[in-house]
């Protein structure tokens, strides 16, 4: 009996092993390949109850099945070691073509996921299997980042869904097959793709850059490429610190902060609305309005100046909450006296002054003449300020000029961007009758590109599409060489090619 026990024992723990591979060798960060299929892709005549079998080159991760596998039929799916086995729930669709798509995120026991998706196509007839791809690239893909492209009917509605999604490989490749002839849409999110027009506030995107893209008999092969965008974030105003009894700190859905002053003809208990229009990459619209009551502020503290420049002849300086200040409060500093210095006020918190043919080098706040709407003063006496004109001196920089043309046949003007890829500095041009100057490089190694001008009032910013109303991403090309530009060098012959 004791024998037997043991027996038992041994074999359910043999059994109950894990069933990833052994411990020991070199460290497995590849994911699982897949190296046969059963039978094979694009066969024809496939019986109704036929097995599918997917064998891979590893030991597979159950969990990671289940919600990888889209099947265009009622379907069973069972993991048995490395290989994956499809059956139909009942029976395969009569004269149907019969599509599986195997997502990346099926993984080992390392859970290393697959470098690529499948796709796989059967018929249950002898009708041939349309060869029709749409192909692409997503520009500025970064490895191991999972990015799912859209393929949409042709217009887009408000309502419309994907009819297919894929994902790009670690290159960022991907690859729509087997799509019946038509007009279609792509788009691409650096997640899950749910809801496209929602994730864009958030996510990286890339939408195509034409207005659709057509299969046709004659043409059932299509390659574009996208380029990934960062998010157009709608920002809202979700809480308020109160600095003062006038003085607001917005708190925005980014997390980011904004000063705000309250109309001073308000008192306590009233209700304040707060109405901002905000700019984003390619918007101009209009935040939720935001309301709170005024509470009372016991405010003992003073006035701060937190910023001053000068602009060419104007001197503007700018407190932290809003002021009172008498006609003597401000003074300039000449050798070793104060004189009173003419100003105006801007905002409740800003005031400036008009610098005349004297250059002001110095200027003096009286503290208790400068107090704020509780009636508290500025901490010192006196605070000065010295005026600096050092950052308005522009030191000459001598570099050198890339010239090139631009093989382009639509309708749209052209901007060309050259970028330092040490400093990031960035330099543009219009391109005039396609040909393009970009004068005074600095010297450096530059990456270079080219692209639409469809921004309505940034002509130099790249507009990478809204999908609502849908307006297309603007066409681009990225030169494939980086360019060494040196001082007084005149760089020639760049040629853009859009084609």
């Amino acid at each position: 009996m004791k024998f037997l026990i043991l027996y038992i024992n041994m074999f359910l723990l043999l059994n109950c092993a894990a069933q990833g591979t052994a411990s020991g060798g070199p460290e497995d960060l590849e994911g699982p390949k897949l190296i046969s299929i059963d039978p094979p892709n694009k066969s024809k005549n496939i019986s109704l109850d036929q097995k599918i079998t997917l064998s891979f080159n590893e030991l597979l991760d159950p969990v990671s099945i289940q919600n990888s596998i889209k099947i265009s039929n009622g379907h069973k799916i069972k993991v048995r070691g490395r290989h994956i086995i499809i059956t139909p729930e009942k029976k395969w669709d009569q004269n149907a073509i019969l599509t599986i798509y195997v997502s990346r995120k099926i993984r080992d026991y390392q859970r290393n996921i697959m470098s690529t998706p499948i796709q796989i196509a059967y018929s249950t007839s002898n009708v041939p299997i349309v060869n029709t791809q749409i192909m692409g690239h997503i520009i500025g893909y970064e490895k191991n980042k999972l990015v799912e492209i859209g393929l949409f009917n042709y217009p887009i509605h408000n309502e419309s869904n994907p009819m297919q999604k894929v994902e790009v490989d670690n290159n960022g490749f991907f690859k729509f097959e087997f799509i019946s002839y038509g007009k279609y849409v792509l788009n691409a999110i650096e997640s899950n793709l749910t809801d496209f027009n929602k994730q864009i506030r958030k996510k990286k995107y890339a939408m195509q850059t034409s207005d659709y893209v057509r299969l046709t008999k004659e043409d059932e092969i299509q390659k574009i490429k996208m380029l990934l965008s960062e998010p157009i974030e709608k920002k809202e105003i979700t809480s308020i610190e109160m600095m003062g009894q006038y003085d607001v700190n917005l708190i925005f859905s980014d997390l980011s902060e904004e000063k705000f002053m309250i109309d001073t003809l308000k008192t306590p208990g009233d209700s304040i609305k707060i109405n901002l229009i905000k700019s984003n990459r390619l918007e101009t619209y209009v935040l939720p309005e935001f309301n709170f009551l005024l509470p009372e502020i016991l405010d003992t503290i003073g006035p701060k100046i937190v910023h001053y420049e000068k602009n060419e002849n104007l001197i503007s300086i700018e407190f932290s909450e809003p002021i009172r200040i008498k006609s003597n409060g401000i003074m300039q500093k000449k050798e070793m006296e104060n004189f009173p210095i003419d100003f105006k006020k801007q905002e409740s918190n800003k005031i400036f002054i008009i610098e005349n043919e004297q250059k002001i080098k110095k200027i003096g706040l009286l503290g208790d003449h400068i107090n704020d709407l509780s009636g508290n003063s500025m901490k010192d006496s006196i605070n000065y300020i010295t005026i600096n004109d050092d950052h308005l001196k522009k030191t000459e920089n001598i570099g050198g000029n890339v010239i090139g043309t631009i093989t382009y046949f639509g309708e749209e003007p052209l901007i060309v961007e050259a970028q330092n890829i040490e400093t990031n500095e960035i330099y543009s041009t219009y391109a005039n009758e396609l040909n393009f100057k970009l004068n005074n490089l600095k010297a450096g190694i530059y990456t270079l590109w080219a692209f639409e001008s469809l921004h309505e009032k940034n002509n130099f910013t790249y507009f990478s599409g809204i999908w609502e109303p849908y307006q297309r991403a603007a066409r681009f090309i990225t030169y494939p060489d980086s360019i060494d530009v040196r001082a007084r060098w005149d760089i020639e012959n760049i040629n853009i090619n859009f084609d």
